[in-house]
């Protein structure tokens, strides 16, 4: 056993703070994987970090119906992982900011490594 693991000397037992709300603390973030934990979302997102595009852009290059993609659209859109702006009757998804862009590509990255 490793001599500075807490198992192998009491003195270095880790203090919990038991007070701690852990779901409001990190619930939001939970929500933004939540949202990005499936195939055709994390693909929609990641379609998304170079530019906006149209739903009917997004349907055209993942291949699916264009109701599906804006079903996926809806989710990624209430967990403010991507925002929406209506140009007439065209609705176009960007991301939220360069902070999703960078989660998006470093899974990406870190799984293509591993």
């Amino acid at each position: 056993m490793d001599k500075s693991s807490p198992q192998a000397n009491p003195e270095q037992v880790i203090q919990v703070d038991e007070s701690k709300d852990w779901a409001q603390e990190f619930g939001p973030s939970v929500e933004i994987f939540t949202a990005l934990a499936h195939p055709l979302r994390l693909a929609l997102a990641y379609h998304l970090m170079d530019r906006e595009h149209s739903v009917s852009e997004l349907h055209t290059c993942l291949g699916v119906s264009q109701p599906l993609a804006s079903h996926h659209l809806r989710i990624l859109l209430d967990a403010n992982v991507v925002e929406r702006e209506t140009h007439g009757r065209v609705n176009v998804y960007r991301l939220k900011d360069h902070h999703i862009s960078h989660i998006i590509a470093d899974v990406y990255t870190h799984t293509k490594e591993h």
